[in-house]
């Protein structure tokens, strides 16, 4: 897996809906949804096991004592094991080719970068 999706969130059950819809959209799958509830009150966590049970998209779900988003994203950035990170926040969403848009730019880079050492 190549990228991290991270979403902060906190109270935002009916909105976070969006973010996920889209990522089951996405034309490459080469991504982890990463959400860190930041002390949501509102049953959240309760929607996401839902999703993380349906197993359509790798959902890592952290919940933390509310502490901010700074924290919130700290914890992602702690949590997240893929070379690259993005945030999409909670209250929006990714075209469908997002994911492979940002996958193919980076292998542009890459190749880029592997031509530069080999001369």
């Amino acid at each position: 897996m190549l990228l991290t999706v991270f979403t902060p969130t906190y109270n935002r059950k009916e909105l976070l809906r969006r973010v996920y819809d889209s990522l089951l959209q996405q034309t490459s799958q080469d991504f982890c949804w990463l959400i860190v509830d930041d002390g949501s009150k509102d049953c959240t966590g309760d929607e996401v096991r839902k999703w993380i049970a349906d197993a359509e998209i790798p959902i890592q779900y952290v919940y933390r004592e509310n502490g901010g988003k700074m924290r919130a994203h700290n914890t992602g950035v702690e949590r997240a094991t893929t070379e690259l990170f993005i945030c999409v926040d909670s209250d929006d969403y990714l075209a469908p080719d997002a994911v492979e848009q940002i996958v193919k730019a980076w292998e542009e880079v890459r190749a880029r970068g592997n031509q530069e050492n080999t001369v």
